[in-house]
C-alpha cells in the first residue's frame, strides 16, 4: 500500500490553487481570503456617544452641583453611536440635567471622555482584520462590513460531489462547504466519487481504498462505501487537498493525551480526539465509530513509523469544526 503523505505528495504536486475572484462581502461567509483584510480608516473614525445623553465639554461643568448648576448652551442630544459634534468631548446623562425655565442646566461635572469611545478605539486604519489564508467566519465578516468593506478577494475551490449514497453526499456537502468550497456540477478543481475498486491501495486506516490523485485538471477523491472510511478519506485527504486549492494551512491545537494511545507500525492512523479539561481524550487510533464522531472535537492523523504516544505526551490536533485557515 502506498504511504499517505507519499498520495498527497503526488497528487498535490502540481495543483494550481483556485483563482482569486472579487465578491461582496455578503457573499464571502465561509470562504478564504486571497488577499488580507485591514481596516481601511479609524474605527470609529469619530468619537461617539456610548450613552444617551447630552453632547458638553467636560471642562464648561467644572463644579457643576445641584446647588450650583452650570447652563447649558443648545444642547445636543445624542444617542447611543451618535458621533460628538466639534469641540464636545464627553456625553452628560440625562438624569446630571436639569430643565428650567432658563433652560437646561447641569447639576453634575463630567470628565473628558466620559461616555464616549474615542475615534480609532475599535481599530486603527491599516491594522489588520484577518490576514491572507484566513477563512472568512460570521464574526470576521461582521468586523469588516461594520469597517465599511464592502467586498474582499477570496479563492473558493469549485467542488463536484458524485456520490450515490445520500448520506455521504450530505455530509460531503455540509463538510466542503465549511471548508470554503462552492458546489458545482461543472468544471470543477475537486471531484468526490465512490471506489471502483475494493482493492486497498492507501496505509490509511480505516480508508484503505481511499484515493487522491490529479487527473487532467482536477483532483479525484475516491470515497470508500463504509462511513468510516468516508470520514477518514474526507479528513485526511480532503482536508490537505483543499488547503492547497485554497493556499491555507490546516488549523490545529497542541495538548496533552488524557490517556496513553496505541499505533501500529506501517499505517496512518486517524484518531479522533474529544476534548477533555486542557487535554485530549482520543479514540481508538485508526477506528472511527458512531458514538466516536458525535463527541469528537478535533482529529489527528498518527504518522506510520509511530508506534503510539504515551499519556501526557503532546499531540496536535484539527479542529472537525473549522479545519482550515484562522476565523
Amino acid at each position: 500500500m502506498t504511504a499517505l503523505d507519499h498520495c498527497l505528495h503526488l497528487a498535490l504536486r502540481d495543483v494550481i490553487p483556485a483563482p482569486a475572484e472579487r465578491v461582496p462581502m455578503s457573499d464571502a461567509l465561509g470562504a478564504v481570503l486571497a488577499e488580507a483584510l485591514h481596516f481601511p480608516s479609524d474605527m470609529p473614525p469619530l468619537p461617539e456617544a456610548l450613552r444617551e445623553g447630552f453632547a458638553v465639554t467636560a471642562l464648561d461643568l467644572t463644579g457643576a452641583s445641584a446647588s450650583l448648576p452650570i447652563a447649558l448652551q443648545a444642547p445636543l442630544r445624542l444617542l447611543p453611536a451618535d458621533p460628538l459634534p466639534p469641540g464636545s468631548d464627553a456625553v452628560l446623562p440625562p438624569d446630571w440635567v436639569e430643565h428650567t425655565q432658563a433652560g437646561w442646566e447641569a447639576i453634575r461635572p463630567v470628565s473628558p471622555g466620559f461616555a464616549v469611545r474615542r475615534a480609532g478605539h475599535d481599530g486603527r486604519a491599516g491594522a489588520l482584520i484577518a490576514p491572507t489564508g484566513a477563512r472568512l467566519s460570521e464574526r470576521l465578516c461582521l468586523v469588516a462590513a461594520l469597517s465599511g468593506l464592502r467586498d474582499c478577494s477570496i479563492r473558493r475551490p469549485r467542488v463536484a460531489i458524485d456520490l450515490p449514497d445520500p448520506d455521504q453526499a450530505a455530509f460531503a456537502h455540509r463538510f466542503l462547504v465549511k471548508l470554503g468550497a462552492q458546489i458545482v456540477d461543472d468544471a470543477p478543481h475537486l471531484i468526490l466519487q465512490p471506489t471502483r475498486s475494493t482493492q486497498q491501495r492507501l496505509a490509511l486506516s480505516p480508508a484503505e481504498t481511499a484515493w487522491l490523485a490529479h487527473e487532467q485538471s482536477a483532483l479525484v477523491l475516491s470515497i470508500p462505501r463504509r462511513f468510516d472510511g468516508m470520514v477518514a478519506a474526507c479528513l485526511a485527504l480532503a482536508v490537505p487537498a483543499m488547503a492547497a486549492l485554497s493556499m491555507t494551512t490546516p488549523l490545529s491545537a497542541a495538548r496533552p493525551l488524557g490517556r496513553k494511545l496505541a499505533s501500529a507500525l506501517g499505517m496512518s492512523d486517524l484518531v479522533l480526539l474529544s476534548r477533555q479539561d486542557d487535554g485530549w481524550h482520543p479514540g481508538p487510533a485508526g477506528s472511527v465509530t458512531l458514538a466516536n464522531l458525535a463527541t469528537a472535537d478535533a482529529f489527528a492523523i498518527i504518522p506510520p513509523e509511530s508506534e503510539g504516544l504515551a499519556a501526557g505526551a503532546t499531540l496536535a490536533g484539527i479542529s472537525l469544526s473549522s479545519p482550515l485557515g484562522r476565523t
